[in-house]
């Protein structure tokens, strides 16, 4: 949907553009010799806006930062109760683990082909599968007092 013409608007919009057009046509020797005519020293202009520009990267550099410590902040606020913290999982066990559970027909038909071949996995995979498993419901969660469930 289009609203209503605006024909004064149009030309002021069209002046703009050639404007514009005018000022990125015009070779930069002709733009620095109509600068310094004037008294500007070109030099002096270009650090100004230099460190103008870095003042303003550093600026929003340090908003960045604060919305990044204030989310890290929330984050360990509310790490605890979202995630419980695990006792150190014995590997041997871990494996025997997982591989009951693929065993099992009611949950190896829950689990992907990738979990199938658990001999070719790291010890890592092997835990973070179990603590998986456990998050999902398919295994009991194990009481790491004996490193059983």
């Amino acid at each position: 949907m289009t609203g209503p013409k605006h024909p004064e608007r149009d030309a002021l919009d069209r002046l703009a553009d050639a404007l514009v057009e005018d000022i990125l046509s015009t070779p930069d020797e002709d733009i620095l010799a109509e600068f310094r005519e004037q008294g500007g020293d070109a030099a002096r202009a270009a650090a100004d806006m230099r460190a103008l520009f870095e003042t303003s990267v550093i600026a929003a550099n340090k908003r960045c930062l604060v919305a990044a410590k204030a989310g890290a902040a929330a984050s360990r606020r509310s790490a605890p109760s979202a995630f419980a913290l695990r006792a150190p999982m014995d590997i041997a066990e871990a494996r025997r683990r997982l591989h009951d559970a693929l065993q099992n027909p009611q949950s190896g038909a829950r689990l992907t082909l990738a979990a199938r071949k658990e001999s070719e996995l790291s010890d890592d995979d092997i835990r973070g599968m179990i603590e998986d498993l456990e998050d999902l419901g398919i295994l009991p969660p194990d009481d790491g007092a004996d490193g059983k469930s």
